[in-house]
């Protein structure tokens, strides 16, 4: 299944360079890393194999993507409700950090909704189960007031 994100990322073609990994980075830097990749390629079902069944995805803020969305459906519906309130987004990875109970996605987010463009720095702070499961992710803008008003359409 392709996903509008899927065709947005393809559309842009100067994502900033990812650092690269090495033999040293932990597995679950490696297992999000293919979790994203899943995502890109518009591989839901790989990408929700990587997750607990109850898995939460938390977006803080004050803007109409602000929540905490538990299982496949919710999740879905949030990934639809970034998809309605912007014209294009791309999240380009820049670096993976992991631990045996964390994984850190740090990214570039461009985004843009009419003459508006969204740019700033995110991290992604996942926890992992034990059993090597994604469980749950808190997305953090390192902009929160310009992601709210952009996500507000201010």
């Amino acid at each position: 299944m392709s996903t509008g994100y899927t065709q947005a990322l393809k559309a842009e073609g100067n994502a900033p360079p990812m650092r690269p990994f090495t033999d040293r980075d932990h597995p679950n830097a490696l297992k999000l890393k293919a979790a994203h990749d899943a995502f890109k390629a518009g591989d839901l079902d790989a990408l929700f194999g990587m997750m607990t069944d109850d898995f939460a995805w938390v977006m803080p803020g004050r803007n109409v993507l602000s929540g905490r969305f538990v299982g496949r459906e919710a999740i879905m519906g949030s990934f639809a409700a970034l998809q309605a309130n912007v014209d294009a987004y791309w999240a380009h990875p820049l670096d993976y950090f992991g631990s045996d109970d964390h994984v850190v996605l740090v990214a570039q987010v461009i985004a843009r909704k009419g003459a508006k463009t969204l740019n700033c720095r995110e991290c992604l702070l996942w926890r992992v189960t034990p059993e090597g499961k994604l469980a749950e992710v808190h997305h953090l803008a390192l902009d929160e007031e310009a992601w709210d008003a952009f996500f507000n359409g201010e």
